[in-house]
């Protein structure tokens, strides 16, 4: 919206380094974010490499409490970044647990499921996912209710819903 104000003034430069400074502190910001996550992480008690079988139970009995979900996130992504796929699949799980809002619950569905399906866990991705679905399909709105259909086509996955 600034563009042509700017362009007017002749003041094209300053508008370019305004960008680039904005630019420069959102990466430096997700820097401080990532950092004050990796300390909270380490400054914590939990086994992040809990046997597999016994993540989701041992996770609560250490912390003795839910995590808030946007810790949740942030855990399962940096261990799907480090390729611990069942780890994440477990935080994505906790995180739809806790009930987030429609777009968020649909893209933690659709990532619980991939997770869980790379590693050969079709079936257990289905009954985990099962319950979330049926909650949510009527949550979504209809942009988003599309968009699941076809990722159901996609998968091959509609005849689980009927």
């Amino acid at each position: 919206m600034l563009f042509p104000w700017a362009f007017r003034l002749g003041w094209i430069n300053w508008w370019i380094l305004s960008i680039l400074v904005l630019f420069i502190s959102s990466i430096l910001w997700s820097e401080v974010l990532i950092t004050k996550t990796v300390d909270n992480v380490l400054a914590s008690k939990i086994n992040v490499y809990a046997e597999n079988d016994t993540n989701k139970e041992s996770i609560e009995q250490i912390q003795g409490h839910m995590l808030p979900i946007e810790e949740l996130l942030d855990l399962g992504f940096k261990e799907k970044y480090s390729e611990n796929f069942e780890q994440a699949a477990e935080y994505f799980s906790h995180a739809l647990a806790q009930n987030p809002i429609p777009d968020l619950a649909f893209s933690l569905m659709i990532d619980c499921y991939y997770l869980w399906d790379n590693m050969g866990k079709h079936d257990y991705a289905l009954t985990q996912l099962e319950s979330h679905i049926h909650r949510y399909l009527p949550l979504f709105k209809a942009e988003l209710r599309f968009q699941f259909d076809t990722w159901m086509v996609k998968e091959d996955l509609q005849i689980f819903l009927e």
